[in-house]
């Protein structure tokens, strides 16, 4: 596994006043190639898991694995992790801080000691990769561009390590209706490259479009996983731990409800369309 995390638990200012334990005996693995999505009400610990995943926080009891290397042991070399593990923050715009854009995404490849030809290429791969072009964006300011070309160098300054795994807080937060759909189409494309994905999200709509498999936090325990059909058909449950489902899944339900033969579990618009038109089938009235 390209990732598995054991018994995982965090506790903020422990023997404090203030203690607060956001992670409890967390476990999860994660597959070559799969784009996972990492859901919870705000404060259930999808951030803090995140941080452990490339070793940017450590805590015990519990372990995580990149690729078989224990993150926790004292001579695992981080760097080297992640150069595997690239982790993008929510709205990494805020941590643009050179004087173009080019030396901005160089600046990764540049700490490992790349030759300058290697760093070129880097910087102009993982630009295209973004869906920028290079000649006309590298000699800019990153502060010249807009909030969605901001977001893109920011990403593509990760993929310039040439990560096999990547992990993203809430990407499209902030983004307009437009600026989301390209940041979506941004990320099934990196994810088609073969790049593993995990992204953490509030829209389950994103989610059960994009992802193949999904772990729903509460209080820092995963309450439940699965594909997101397996996920979506607790609606109930997840609206009493402060979330919701796709809005297809609300329709399909409500049809439900109103006799329509509907199968459990169903959240994408193409399945829901291609119910109704089954039980108008069935009814002889194939007129919508």
């Amino acid at each position: 596994m390209p990732i598995e995390v054991k018994h995982l638990t965090h506790v903020y200012m422990p023997g404090t006043p203030f203690e607060a334990k956001a992670l409890s005996e967390v476990s999860l693995s994660i597959r070559d190639g799969e784009f996972v999505g990492i859901i919870g009400h705000t404060g259930s610990g999808k951030s803090t898991l995140i941080t452990h995943l490339n070793g940017l926080e450590h805590s015990e009891p519990g372990v995580v694995f990149v690729n078989g290397v224990d993150l926790g042991e004292k001579d695992t070399d981080l760097i080297a992790i992640r150069r595997v593990v690239g982790l993008v923050f929510q709205y990494p715009e805020y941590q643009l801080f050179e004087e173009t854009v080019a030396k901005d995404v160089a600046f990764g490849p540049t700490n490992l000691g790349l030759d300058a030809g290697e760093i070129s290429e880097r910087v102009q791969t993982a630009l295209k990769q973004v869906g920028l072009d290079p000649a006309s964006v590298s000699e800019k300011s990153p502060f010249e561009l807009s909030g969605g070309q901001k977001r893109r160098v920011a990403i593509a300054g990760v993929l310039a390590m040439r990560p096999s795994i990547l992990i993203l807080d809430e990407p499209a937060a902030g983004l307009d209706p437009s600026g989301r759909r390209d940041m979506f189409d941004l990320i099934r494309g990196i994810h088609a490259s073969g790049v593993t994905v995990v992204m953490v999200s509030h829209s389950m709509d994103d989610v059960g479009r994009l992802c193949d498999r999904l772990f729903v936090l509460n209080r820092g325990e995963i309450a439940y996983s699965g594909t997101p059909a397996e996920v979506f058909v607790h609606e109930s449950k997840l609206h009493a731990i402060g979330l919701d489902v796709p809005e297809c899944a609300k329709l399909a339900r409500r049809l439900r409800d109103a006799g329509f033969d509907m199968p459990e579990g169903i959240y994408r618009t193409e399945d829901v369309c291609a119910a109704i038109m089954d039980n108008l089938t069935q009814k002889g009235d194939a007129k919508c």
